[in-house]
């Protein structure tokens, strides 16, 4: 009897796990309100409000598995960085980051 409450308790974490996976439309809003949330200049926070998105999406990876997501965002083209962040429960979190000067 214990034995089946740990697999129907253990069912149901990985439901919850699996449901609260973040999509990418998620991770793009979240990675865009960081970046222009650190910028300090008017105009790159203009740019972004306009075009963050669009740059973000195309310089982002996802590796699914199942009950949490990996988003690698390379945007080392407008001089940013990497950044690692795992997406679990609806929330981002930041893996590793490397900035460019």
């Amino acid at each position: 009897m214990n034995r089946f409450v740990s697999i129907i308790l253990l069912v149901v974490v990985i439901f919850v796990l699996n449901s609260t996976n973040p999509d990418r439309a998620e991770y793009i809003d979240w990675i865009n309100h960081k970046t222009m949330d650190k910028s300090s200049n008017l105009l790159q926070k203009g740019i972004l409000s306009v075009a963050g998105k669009s740059i973000f999406d195309a310089g982002t990876t996802k590796s699914d598995y199942f009950i949490f997501s990996i988003y690698e965002t390379d945007f080392t083209d407008v001089g940013m960085g990497k950044v690692k962040s795992i997406g679990v429960f609806h929330q981002f979190i930041p893996l590793s980051s490397t900035e460019e000067k």
